[in-house]
Protein backbone atom coordinates (compact mmCIF):
# COMPACT_ATOMS: atom_id res chain seq x y z
CA UNK A 1 0.00 0.00 0.00
CA UNK A 2 1.16 3.54 -1.41
CA UNK A 3 -1.19 5.99 0.63
CA UNK A 4 -0.44 9.15 1.42
CA UNK A 5 -1.90 11.22 3.94
CA UNK A 6 -1.00 14.93 4.63
CA UNK A 7 -1.90 16.13 8.58
CA UNK A 8 -2.62 19.65 9.24
CA UNK A 9 -2.08 20.95 13.05
CA UNK A 10 -6.03 20.33 13.49
CA UNK A 11 -6.26 17.09 11.10
CA UNK A 12 -7.82 19.02 8.31
CA UNK A 13 -6.23 17.54 5.35
CA UNK A 14 -5.77 14.06 4.50
CA UNK A 15 -3.83 12.60 0.99
CA UNK A 16 -5.12 9.62 -0.46
CA UNK A 17 -2.41 7.02 -3.08
CA UNK A 18 -2.50 3.29 -3.73
CA UNK A 19 -0.87 0.28 -2.39
CA UNK A 20 2.11 -1.40 -4.25
CA UNK A 21 5.47 -1.83 -3.28
CA UNK A 22 8.31 -0.54 -5.73
CA UNK A 23 10.04 -4.16 -5.56
CA UNK A 24 7.39 -5.84 -7.56
CA UNK A 25 4.63 -8.49 -5.92
CA UNK A 26 2.61 -5.23 -4.65
CA UNK A 27 -0.51 -5.09 -4.56
CA UNK A 28 -2.60 -2.25 -6.60
CA UNK A 29 -5.16 0.32 -6.29
CA UNK A 30 -5.39 0.01 -2.80
CA UNK A 31 -6.95 3.30 -1.30
CA UNK A 32 -7.50 4.21 2.38
CA UNK A 33 -10.75 7.12 2.67
CA UNK A 34 -11.48 6.67 6.45
CA UNK A 35 -9.36 5.65 9.79
CA UNK A 36 -11.61 4.57 12.63
CA UNK A 37 -10.49 3.77 16.43
CA UNK A 38 -12.79 1.86 18.30
CA UNK A 39 -12.23 2.08 21.59
CA UNK A 40 -13.93 -0.18 24.29
CA UNK A 41 -13.63 0.03 28.22
CA UNK A 42 -11.96 -2.90 29.65
CA UNK A 43 -14.96 -3.16 32.11
CA UNK A 44 -17.53 -3.20 29.95
CA UNK A 45 -19.60 -0.62 28.60
CA UNK A 46 -20.57 0.63 25.29
CA UNK A 47 -17.67 1.09 22.42
CA UNK A 48 -16.57 5.20 21.84
CA UNK A 49 -15.54 5.35 18.31
CA UNK A 50 -13.50 7.99 16.62
CA UNK A 51 -13.40 8.65 12.55
CA UNK A 52 -10.98 10.29 10.46
CA UNK A 53 -13.19 10.27 7.14
CA UNK A 54 -12.27 11.60 3.78
CA UNK A 55 -15.72 10.45 1.81
CA UNK A 56 -14.42 12.17 -1.90
CA UNK A 57 -11.17 11.14 -1.74
CA UNK A 58 -8.24 13.14 -2.76
CA UNK A 59 -9.36 16.49 -3.52
CA UNK A 60 -12.48 18.02 -3.19
CA UNK A 61 -13.84 18.81 0.84
CA UNK A 62 -12.14 18.43 3.57
CA UNK A 63 -12.22 15.12 6.42
CA UNK A 64 -14.61 15.48 8.84
CA UNK A 65 -12.38 13.93 12.16
CA UNK A 66 -13.87 13.16 15.57
CA UNK A 67 -12.04 13.93 18.48
CA UNK A 68 -11.60 10.72 20.86
CA UNK A 69 -13.20 11.94 23.92
CA UNK A 70 -12.24 8.82 26.52
CA UNK A 71 -12.77 8.98 30.48
CA UNK A 72 -9.82 7.39 32.73
CA UNK A 73 -9.21 3.69 32.83
CA UNK A 74 -8.30 0.93 30.52
CA UNK A 75 -9.76 -0.08 26.86
CA UNK A 76 -8.86 -1.81 24.23
CA UNK A 77 -8.27 -0.20 21.09
CA UNK A 78 -9.14 -1.57 17.36
CA UNK A 79 -7.69 0.40 13.92
CA UNK A 80 -9.86 -0.10 10.74
CA UNK A 81 -9.00 1.21 7.63
CA UNK A 82 -11.77 1.52 4.12
CA UNK A 83 -12.19 2.58 1.11
CA UNK A 84 -15.28 4.22 1.28
CA UNK A 85 -15.12 5.51 -2.74
CA UNK A 86 -15.97 1.93 -3.15
CA UNK A 87 -19.75 0.32 -3.27
CA UNK A 88 -19.72 -1.71 -0.45
CA UNK A 89 -17.11 -0.12 1.22
CA UNK A 90 -13.79 -2.21 1.00
CA UNK A 91 -12.15 -3.35 4.22
CA UNK A 92 -8.50 -2.48 3.56
CA UNK A 93 -7.58 -3.73 7.40
CA UNK A 94 -8.33 -7.50 5.86
CA UNK A 95 -5.37 -6.80 3.66
CA UNK A 96 -2.84 -5.01 6.85
CA UNK A 97 -3.96 -7.86 8.52
CA UNK A 98 -3.01 -10.60 5.42
CA UNK A 99 0.24 -8.94 5.15
CA UNK A 100 1.02 -8.09 8.73
CA UNK A 101 4.72 -9.08 8.28
CA UNK A 102 4.97 -5.98 6.13
CA UNK A 103 2.88 -3.27 8.24
CA UNK A 104 2.69 -1.62 11.32
CA UNK A 105 0.54 1.35 12.97
CA UNK A 106 2.40 3.68 15.01
CA UNK A 107 0.93 6.05 17.24
CA UNK A 108 2.64 9.03 18.08
CA UNK A 109 1.60 12.65 18.95
CA UNK A 110 1.77 14.51 22.27
CA UNK A 111 -1.70 12.91 23.33
CA UNK A 112 0.23 9.33 23.48
CA UNK A 113 2.97 7.37 25.65
CA UNK A 114 4.02 3.87 24.37
CA UNK A 115 6.89 2.60 22.38
CA UNK A 116 6.23 5.09 19.55
CA UNK A 117 6.38 7.88 22.05
CA UNK A 118 7.90 9.39 25.04
CA UNK A 119 5.49 11.69 26.62
CA UNK A 120 5.19 10.31 30.36
CA UNK A 121 2.57 13.12 30.69
CA UNK A 122 0.42 11.76 28.29
CA UNK A 123 -3.43 11.34 28.45
CA UNK A 124 -3.22 8.15 26.30
CA UNK A 125 -0.69 5.11 27.21
CA UNK A 126 -0.43 2.98 24.60
CA UNK A 127 0.74 -1.05 24.39
CA UNK A 128 0.38 -3.44 20.98
CA UNK A 129 -2.05 -6.51 21.74
CA UNK A 130 -1.14 -8.28 18.35
CA UNK A 131 1.63 -9.79 16.81
CA UNK A 132 2.85 -11.20 13.44
CA UNK A 133 4.24 -14.54 12.57
CA UNK A 134 7.19 -13.34 12.86
CA UNK A 135 6.56 -11.93 16.37
CA UNK A 136 6.77 -8.63 15.86
CA UNK A 137 4.00 -5.58 16.37
CA UNK A 138 0.83 -4.73 14.37
CA UNK A 139 -0.75 -2.48 15.84
CA UNK A 140 -4.74 -3.51 14.80
CA UNK A 141 -5.41 -4.00 18.38
CA UNK A 142 -4.12 -2.58 21.06
CA UNK A 143 -4.27 -1.65 24.97
CA UNK A 144 -5.36 1.93 25.48
CA UNK A 145 -4.91 3.29 29.37
CA UNK A 146 -6.83 6.99 29.82
CA UNK A 147 -5.74 9.59 32.09
CA UNK A 148 -6.78 13.31 32.19
CA UNK A 149 -5.34 15.64 30.05
CA UNK A 150 -5.61 16.79 26.11
CA UNK A 151 -3.63 16.45 22.97
CA UNK A 152 -3.01 14.96 19.35
CA UNK A 153 -2.56 11.76 18.59
CA UNK A 154 -1.03 11.04 15.54
CA UNK A 155 -1.86 7.64 13.98
CA UNK A 156 0.66 6.21 11.02
CA UNK A 157 0.27 3.11 9.30
CA UNK A 158 3.52 2.16 7.60
CA UNK A 159 3.87 -0.56 4.50
CA UNK A 160 7.47 -2.42 5.25
CA UNK A 161 7.97 -4.66 2.76
CA UNK A 162 11.55 -6.11 2.30
CA UNK A 163 14.18 -4.64 0.20
CA UNK A 164 16.96 -6.10 -1.73
CA UNK A 165 15.84 -9.57 0.01
CA UNK A 166 15.96 -7.53 3.54
CA UNK A 167 13.11 -7.27 5.98
CA UNK A 168 12.30 -3.66 6.53
CA UNK A 169 9.69 -4.43 9.09
CA UNK A 170 12.27 -5.34 12.36
CA UNK A 171 11.63 -5.21 15.95
CA UNK A 172 13.11 -1.90 17.08
CA UNK A 173 10.77 0.39 14.53
CA UNK A 174 9.05 1.76 17.66
CA UNK A 175 12.21 2.79 19.81
CA UNK A 176 13.49 5.07 16.44
CA UNK A 177 10.14 6.39 16.25
CA UNK A 178 10.48 7.52 19.39
CA UNK A 179 14.01 8.92 19.42
CA UNK A 180 13.78 10.22 15.53
CA UNK A 181 10.22 10.55 14.29
CA UNK A 182 8.48 8.71 11.80
CA UNK A 183 10.26 9.61 9.11
CA UNK A 184 13.45 8.37 10.26
CA UNK A 185 11.67 4.78 9.57
CA UNK A 186 12.35 2.97 6.10
CA UNK A 187 8.72 1.77 4.06
CA UNK A 188 6.12 4.28 2.68
CA UNK A 189 3.48 5.44 5.05
CA UNK A 190 -0.25 3.90 3.86
CA UNK A 191 -2.00 6.22 5.77
CA UNK A 192 -1.00 8.95 8.66
CA UNK A 193 -4.09 10.98 9.85
CA UNK A 194 -4.69 13.06 13.95
CA UNK A 195 -6.82 13.36 16.19
CA UNK A 196 -7.69 15.92 19.06
CA UNK A 197 -7.64 13.95 21.98
CA UNK A 198 -9.45 14.84 25.87
CA UNK A 199 -9.89 12.95 28.94
CA UNK A 200 -11.41 14.85 31.76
Amino acid sequence: MTMRMTITRTALALLLAACGDPGGGGNEGEVITTVTLTFTPAGGGAPISAVFDDPDGDGGGPPVVDPINLTAGGFTAAVKFENRLETPPEDITVEVQDESDQHQVFFTGSAVDGPAASNPAAPLVHAYADTDANGLPIGLANTITARTGTGQLVLTLKHLPPLDGNAQKTSDLAARVTANGINSIAGDTDASVSFPVAVP
